[in-house]
């Protein structure tokens, strides 16, 4: 049964950099046009919401954080006549109302005969600029709204909308042109390079799993479902032995991809040197300091760098296919609303692995 929304809703919002979020209430937001209202059950902690709370976007104090939703369909807007229902269960992406007039909706309706509000210039973006998702309730644009397999929990689905949407694009842009049994590095096993672990081993790529922490490396080795454990996890803190291990699985070559799940330039470079010729490395990570290459690996190789930002709807779609006939599957840590306040804490934990997720349901319904 749907719960009826109300005229109030619990909210956390940054009171002031650097300090634990403050929990307080606000009126419930007023659907208009052909929005939908969602009643959130889970929505996830990522990096760049610590990186927002620590003032790296010059995001508005305020702010209401975290922009990984999952929960039910509410309530329609006055205009809507799509497919969403009351009840539905759904995730949204980290990006919506796309104006259509300027030069990125341009290009996208020239190229893609479609909005992708993910390229429009006056976007909102939750947990950034813009309220995000640690509330009772939110407003969701249709246009970025997917609906969740009966199979995969909220609390599981939540870290999808963009931890899981995020790797999944990039692995799907460099893994073009490869064929199954291709090698696939993921580096950085956190909360993206678990599920990028996953991903890639369900699409039939071998699978190099590294970082040089320790709580990475058995992170890495304790993915859920024995057919999506890696083929190789290295531990990068010595370069030089990880590179030779790499190396030596490709029998020389080097990888075909890398998708590399960390900010660190460091780490990025790095990862340039264990391409194969042609290979292509994939970014995610948004490094306060600029990028740093190679140039001679990039042109002797012919190597490719490609940025990835999040998933579009229609990959997110095809994401939980996968994850719903593959069994893909992220290591949680579930909180109550309550305890946000203490969420920084347990995520600078250096022992912490996999995702936190704050539940909005009482806790006898949380599902992981």
């Amino acid at each position: 049964m749907t719960q009826k929304p109300s005229s109030s809703m619990r909210v956390a919002y940054i009171s002031q950099y650097n300090e634990p979020y403050a929990l307080g209430e606000r009126p419930r937001p007023v659907l208009e046009a052909s929005d939908v209202l969602v009643r959130i059950h889970a929505a996830g902690f990522c990096h760049s919401d610590h990186q927002a709370w620590q003032g790296q976007f010059n995001s508005p104090l305020g702010l209401v954080p975290s922009h990984e939703p999952a929960g039910v369909i509410a309530e329609l807007g006055p205009t809507y006549n799509g497919h969403l229902k009351v009840g539905d269960r759904v995730g949204a992406l980290n990006f919506k109302h796309a104006c259509g007039d300027c030069a990125g909706c341009k290009l996208t309706l020239r190229t893609l005969k479609r909005l992708d509000p993910r390229f429009c210039e006056v976007r909102e973006t939750a947990g950034f600029q813009h309220d995000g998702v640690f509330a009772d309730y939110i407003v969701a644009d249709p246009a970025t709204v997917v609906k969740l397999p009966d199979s995969v929990s909220f609390e599981q689905a939540a870290p999808l909308m963009c931890a899981g949407a995020t790797v999944w694009g990039s692995i799907e842009r460099t893994t073009q042109g490869l064929k199954p049994g291709d090698v696939v590095a993921i580096i950085g096993i956190g909360g993206l390079g678990h599920l990028g672990i996953q991903f890639a081993k369900a699409l039939g790529f071998r699978t190099i799993a590294v970082d040089n922490r320790p709580a990475g490396c058995e992170l890495a080795r304790q993915v859920g479902n024995p057919d999506l454990q890696p083929d190789l996890v290295v531990d990068s803190s010595v370069p030089d032995d990880a590179a030779k291990a790499i190396y030596d699985l490709t029998n020389g070559e080097g990888v075909a991809a890398a998708v590399v799940c960390t900010d660190s330039v460091a780490a990025n470079r790095w990862a340039l040197k264990l391409l194969r010729t042609g290979g292509t490395l994939g970014l995610l990570g948004l490094p306060p300091q600029p990028w740093q290459f190679d140039a001679d690996l990039i042109v002797f190789k012919e190597l490719s760098i490609k940025g990835s930002y999040v998933a579009s709807k229609e990959a997110t779609e095809r994401m939980l296919k996968v994850v719903e006939s593959a069994r893909v599957s992220s290591r949680l840590t579930v909180i109550p609303y309550e305890d946000i306040p203490s969420i920084i804490e347990k995520y600078e934990d250096v022992s912490f692995q996999g995702r936190l997720v704050v539940s909005f349901v009482e806790k006898s319904q949380i599902m992981i």
